[in-house]
């Protein structure tokens, strides 16, 4: 039996689908019979079943030529639900590819080991343990630090020009997928880094809290956010979107097609305005689409990403592992699919050139032309509101 589970990047509707014709499977085993009685390194490089069968089933999804379908084993998969819900052991940072001075840090989770530690988004990375991280990938830096909880990784980085080792002991850390700010003019902020874990609680708790206190203008920051899950964007979207109203629709190659309304019996009044960019998919786009199809807000920034499509995972029950494929379209609420188009702004703000490849949360607001454009919708507004009261 294979079970079906429908998302943008993780788990969560789910649904039994019966195999749609029978596939000969006999030339796999016959190889793997093959290989284990004749290769000579068999033995040597401590080879089983199970490695020949993981090792045919990342063949068969390779043979999509599908850019987000990937095969995991039962391990892989469980460390990806454990990624997902924002809760893991480690040291508390996400970090760019390093260039030939390091991996810059992109985030340090609150309360975190690094955090703690005296390390900041920004700084860069420059060894591990003693190990130069200019020019690695990201899969081998990760390598260079310690698995160990009692063994703390000396970790050394660069401000500023100054450089300065620290030693970071690793522990439980909660990622915190919602940033929040109050910026001049009484304007909330609240930046989306990707819809998973705990983003809706979070986002609804921050938003409620920030329209208790009088606050009228929200800007949501969704710049460089790659999407994530469906039942989270939709809880985040049942807060923005009046009850009844389409969300978004799913159509499967079957022509199958699921429509999504919001449940939300109770809608945050602030006037929105939406940050996107070309990394922000998926999800992101999602939201955004229904957003702008509704007038409910002013979506300024760059043209987005452009994914309209929905992977789902199926569980292989016979030996346990999990694929991921595409399976699904999604149309916004104007029965608009955004596959390789993407959504454009009402207002098209680029970021100064020299600024364009640098990740959005570690702009200075002073520089930051996409985030002056946002807030002054909000002075246009006051200012066409007072025109009509006269």
């Amino acid at each position: 039996m294979i079970i079906v589970i429908l998302s943008f990047s993780l788990v969560f509707v789910l649904n039994e689908r019966s195999a749609m014709d029978t596939v000969d499977l006999s030339p796999l085993q016959d190889l793997a019979q093959t290989i284990q009685s004749e290769y000579y390194y068999y033995d040597e490089k401590e080879l089983d079943a199970d490695q020949l069968v993981d090792g045919a089933m990342r063949g068969m999804i390779s043979e999509l030529d599908d850019p987000y379908a990937q095969y995991f084993t039962e391990e892989e998969y469980n460390d990806l639900l454990t990624d997902n819900s924002g809760d893991y052991v480690g040291i508390g940072i996400s970090i760019l590819t390093p260039d030939e001075n390091g991996a810059k840090i992109l985030s340090v989770y609150a309360g975190g080991p690094a955090e703690l530690a005296g390390i900041q988004a920004g700084d860069v990375i420059t060894a591990v343990n003693g190990t130069a991280t200019a020019n690695l990938g990201l899969d081998e830096v990760i390598t260079l630090f310690s698995n160990d909880d009692t063994v703390p990784d000396e970790i050394t980085y660069v401000r500023d020009g100054v450089e300065t080792t620290v030693s970071v002991l690793r522990a439980q850390v909660h990622i915190n997928r919602v940033l929040t700010d109050v910026l001049e003019g009484n304007i909330g902020y609240i930046r989306i880094t990707e819809f998973n874990g705990s983003v809706a609680s979070d986002f609804i708790e921050a938003a409620t809290a920030m329209q208790d206190q009088g606050i009228s203008n929200l800007i949501i920051d969704l710049r460089d956010n790659p999407g994530g899950g469906l039942n989270e964007v939709l809880n985040v979207a049942d807060s923005l979107i009046p009850e009844g109203q389409t969300i978004v629709s799913i159509r499967s190659k079957s022509g199958d097609e699921r429509v999504y309304k919001s449940e939300g019996t109770e809608t945050f009044s602030m006037n929105l305005v939406v940050l996107v960019n070309g990394n922000s998919a998926s999800a992101s786009e999602l939201l955004t689409g229904a957003l702008q199809d509704y007038g409910l807000a002013t979506i300024v920034g760059t043209q987005t990403y452009g994914k309209g499509i929905v992977q789902s995972f199926y569980h292989i029950s016979e030996n346990g592992g999990w694929a991921k494929m595409t399976s699904d379209a999604y149309f916004t609420p104007n029965d608009v699919c955004i596959q390789g188009v993407g959504i454009t702004p009402d207002i098209v703000v680029e970021l100064p050139e020299e600024l364009q490849d640098t990740a959005s949360e570690l702009l200075d607001q002073a520089d930051d032309t996409q985030l002056k454009a946002a807030i002054n919708v909000f002075a246009q507004q006051a200012d066409l509101q007072k025109t009509a009261n006269r």
